[in-house]
């Protein structure tokens, strides 16, 4: 089925498209002000000011307010240590798909003891490349004795630049070597 309008009748559409694309981007810019606003505060010190500017922005959807809001209370920046009120702001950050809060979520279910939750989100970050989830999501394959995806993973965090990475490669590289000369020695 086509729509078609009458002369004329496109013109009153188009300025209600307009005005609702201009009010958005609108609230766009408040929420990017606010987020501008916290951020000066955080440089300056004034941690209080800058949770209370950054909260506004995290209750609008800004994504990276979020994650803010989520490091606040994990470190008690201007604001009292919450570790639930933490992983609430985190998940909402991740769930819109901002990597860092994937990862930090990931360490908090790691913290917990849900290695299946923290891999979930690990898995995801790193599949963004980021270089911090990558060489956990490696550590955590480590201690679960994956060692193939393990030197996968850290290989991808030291060609992202992960600064612990090639000291990982490192240490795997020697232990597989020790292993090796163990094994022969004993099979000979």
């Amino acid at each position: 089925m086509l729509i078609s309008f009458k002369k004329g009748a496109f013109t009153p559409l188009f300025l209600v498209l307009s005005l609702l694309t201009s009010l958005a981007s609108m609230a766009d810019s408040r929420t990017d002000a606010w987020y501008r606003i916290a951020y000066e505060y955080s440089q300056q010190g004034r941690n209080t000011q800058a949770f209370k500017w950054m909260l506004k922005a995290a209750n609008v959807g800004h994504i990276a307010a979020q994650n803010n809001i989520g490091l606040s209370y994990l470190h008690g920046l201007g604001v009292k240590k919450d570790a639930k009120k933490a992983f609430e702001w985190f998940k909402k950050s991740a769930l819109q798909g901002l990597s860092y809060a994937q990862s930090e979520l990931a360490m908090l279910y790691y913290r917990q003891g849900n290695t299946a939750q923290a891999q979930k989100w690990w898995q995801t970050a790193a599949d963004s490349n980021d270089e911090y989830a990558q060489f956990n999501l490696a550590s955590l394959f480590l201690e679960q004795n994956k060692l193939e995806k393990a030197l996968y993973w850290f290989e991808k965090a030291r060609e992202n630049r992960h600064p612990d990475a090639s000291i990982a490669l490192k240490k795997m590289s020697e232990a597989r070597l020790s292993t090796y000369k163990t094994k022969e020695k004993y099979e000979k």
